[in-house]
């Protein structure tokens, strides 16, 4: 048995299905669904995205077979909301680019099952853009964190100082050297000069345990948390030659 969260699904045949999960024991899979596109299929609506399952698997040569599934969130508001499902679908596909052995061997399969499971969770409880866009924002930046690709938010990466903690000041980010510098460094290569007051809240939650409230939490808008959420994306884009297809969809409906 192993705990696992749909990410996507995709036709087999006819009549079965791919599933594409991430789970708690075995970190990122993929499963045939046999006969889940019959009218009386048990496992039909179990195997959509961004639901929880308990699953019992017969491991195949090449694809496992998912035999009894068990549903244990399925996150249900996700999958009503347009926005929701955007960033859901950004999650997964983040999941899916990250996740697999090619970047991810350190076995931390529990760890970013119970970030996906969060996310998601908070994504389909949330009332309002800002805090849908606030829960993807923190599991990008804990996901790096976990899979050692973190962001030093204190120092510069030049000169090995301490960036000041003077709101009324800035400091910058070389997406090249993938870093952030100080003023003095910032000022003789080619960076984006970023207000400090958006770096601290950036270093916060890179800090704080997911489920836990920060001191900005009641106070950023949401110019502040599109733009934090467009630089990681950057940054993570700049990672990976892999793109994600929801990217474009998620910029068009975010200026909406």
């Amino acid at each position: 048995m192993t705990e696992a969260i749909n990410l996507k699904n995709y036709p087999l045949n006819d009549n079965d299905s791919i599933v594409v999960m991430f789970s708690k024991q075995k970190g990122l899979i993929r499963a045939v669904a046999k006969g889940v596109k019959r009218p009386k299929s048990k496992l039909g609506a179990r195997v959509q995205m961004f639901i929880a399952n308990q699953l019992m698997l017969f491991e195949g040569k090449n694809l496992d077979t998912i035999a009894q599934a068990q549903s244990v969130n399925t996150f249900s508001k996700i999958r009503s909301d347009l926005d929701k499902m955007s960033y859901s679908m950004y999650v997964a596909e983040l999941v899916n680019n990250f996740c697999s052995n090619d970047y991810n061997k350190d076995e931390n399969y529990c760890e970013i099952y119970d970030l996906i499971y969060a996310t998601y969770d908070k994504i389909a409880t949330s009332s309002t853009k800002e805090e849908v866009i606030f829960a993807t924002l923190k599991f990008q930046i804990k996901l790096m964190n976990f899979l050692g690709w973190g962001l030093d938010f204190e120092y510069c990466s030049k000169c090995q100082k301490n960036i000041e903690d003077e709101l009324n000041q800035s400091c910058f980010y070389s997406y090249s050297l993938g870093s952030f510098l100080c003023g003095e460094c910032g000022d003789n290569i080619n960076g984006v000069r970023i207000h400090n007051k958006i770096r601290l809240f950036l270093a916060e939650l890179s800090k704080t345990n997911y489920l836990k409230k920060t001191k900005y939490d009641d106070l950023v808008n949401y110019a502040v948390l599109e733009k934090c959420f467009l630089f990681m994306k950057k940054y993570i884009d700049n990672l990976s030659s892999k793109k994600t297809k929801i990217f474009e969809v998620l910029e068009k409906t975010m200026l909406v």
